[in-house]
């Protein structure tokens, strides 16, 4: 429950531009992930990086919060979610590619 609420967080740190919350935020979150013990790992992974995408207007900010590593893990979970679009732009913000140009013909 407790890294759902701290997802809320993060939410509301990046619409605030608050790049400090946002450091704390996602540091401990990395740091559930990698704990030996399985219960905070996978929590970070279910409860918060699951989430990371839900409001898809700040999915630019959120992109460069995420290790390769969780977005390793936490791949198959999206793609279960989300439709092929969405996830495919998520690939995209991950590789660090630019957009499509809309106006090529």
């Amino acid at each position: 429950m407790f890294l759902s609420e701290l997802w809320q967080l993060a939410l509301e740190a990046h619409r605030a531009g608050d790049e400090r919350v946002l450091r704390r935020v996602y540091g401990f979150a990395h740091w559930c992930f990698h704990q030996p013990e399985q219960f905070l790992s996978n929590a970070s992974v279910v409860s918060f990086y699951e989430h990371v995408f839900d409001e898809w207007e700040l999915r630019d900010e959120v992109a460069p919060w995420l290790p390769a590593e969780v977005v390793a893990r936490v791949r198959p979970l999206w793609e279960w979610r989300w439709p092929a679009e969405r996830l495919s732009e998520v690939d995209r913000l991950l590789s660090g590619s630019p957009p499509p140009d809309r106006n090529a013909v």
